[in-house]
């Protein structure tokens, strides 16, 4: 049986870009201020959707890479938030691009970089999971007694 190798951990752009998204969406909130595209291109109620999601994805995301539970539930945590922070980079790159046109092609590139990788991530765990599975349904429990030699003194 080959070694099944799990890609999970602490990846260093994913957890700065998950501490970034919970930056922003709080300075978003508290600050009340967005950027221009943003208020544009998306209602009210999507707006505040984007700012609370930045905000639970980036909290879960790191909830899930440092789980020390179950590493299924971990990737699991892991997964979802992923999934939110990819469709809200990607709600953010659209909204500048669609917004600013070739001005914003810089930042709306950037940012479409950040939903494509957080979805790649995505596949990983997929991966990941399957091969969890795998192992969990393969595998067999054998009891082995434990030999132990007694003190003849």
């Amino acid at each position: 049986m080959r070694p099944v190798m799990i890609v999970s951990g602490r990846h260093p752009f994913e957890v700065t870009l998950l501490l970034a998204a919970i930056v922003c969406g709080a300075g978003l909130l508290l600050a009340d201020a967005r950027p221009r595209s943003v208020t544009v291109a998306m209602p009210t109620a999507v707006q505040a959707t984007w700012e609370v999601g930045l905000i639970i994805a980036g909290v879960a995301g790191l909830v899930g890479i440092t789980w020390r539970g179950q590493l299924s539930t971990g990737l699991g945590v892991e997964l979802g938030a992923i999934v939110l922070f990819g469709t809200f980079s990607a709600m953010y790159s659209l909204a500048v691009l669609a917004i600013t046109g070739l001005t914003g092609l810089t930042a709306g590139t950037f940012v479409g970089a950040v939903a494509v990788a957080s979805y790649w991530r995505c596949y990983q765990i997929v991966r990941d999971l399957r091969q969890l599975a795998g192992v969990g349904t393969t595998c067999t429990v054998v009891e082995v007694p434990l030999l132990i030699k007694e003190d003849s003194s």
